[in-house]
């Protein structure tokens, strides 16, 4: 009888010690209570005013090259009654050459006070109101030429030469995203072009 009361106590304390043992962290997770109701929305707040439109900038154009005030010194043929001079270091391409506007300025200086800025062609009459003299450019292959025909006389050899004469020229690539008409540059003055392309003077 003793022995039987032995093995029951020491089988309740057994349980005991495992239950003890034993922690609520262990056991398995229960499922996810019910969501709670949703709490009331605030108030939208009013819209904000729409800022002010900007003035519309000014049309430019795509690509613009210019070169700096330049002498030429010498000709590259020098004759009498002709002249010409190509424009180094400068290469037009094909494409350039078809699509581009070509502008040669002629910057004349011959005392500090007086300047004048001319685009060419530039014709000069004699009193009669003959041709005199024309002063040129034109492309071929791929280079700008710069270029002097004279009709009844001589053109000296210093002539239309630095420092007292300088030359230009500037290359407008049109703008094809552009559906306004193209600028007509050459009925502008050169500061009004220089402005226009945002160049240096």
């Amino acid at each position: 009888m003793k022995t039987r009361n032995g093995i029951s106590r020491m089988m309740s304390l057994f349980l005991w010690v495992l239950l003890m043992a034993c922690s609520a962290e262990d056991g398995a997770v229960g499922p996810a209570g019910p969501q709670g109701p949703q709490g009331e929305q605030g108030i939208p707040g009013t819209d904000g005013q729409d800022g002010q439109d900007g003035a519309d900038g000014q049309d430019g154009t795509a690509n613009v090259f210019s070169s700096g005030w330049f002498e030429i010194d010498p000709w590259d043929t020098d004759i009498p009654d002709f002249k010409f001079h190509r424009i180094p270091g400068l290469i037009l391409s094909e494409f350039q050459i078809e699509n581009n506007l070509i502008l040669i300025y002629r910057r004349y200086q011959p005392i500090p006070t007086f300047t004048s800025v001319t685009l060419l062609p530039l014709a000069e009459y004699n009193s009669s109101g003959t041709l005199e003299l024309l002063l040129t450019s034109r492309v071929q292959g791929n280079g700008l030429f710069i270029q002097i025909e004279s009709y009844g006389r001589n053109v000296t050899n210093d002539e239309y030469l630095g420092p007292e004469t300088q030359f230009r020229y500037i290359i407008i690539e049109p703008d094809p995203t552009s559906d306004k008409r193209p600028i007509n540059f050459s009925k502008m003055q050169y500061d009004e072009v220089i402005k226009y392309l945002g160049l240096d003077l």
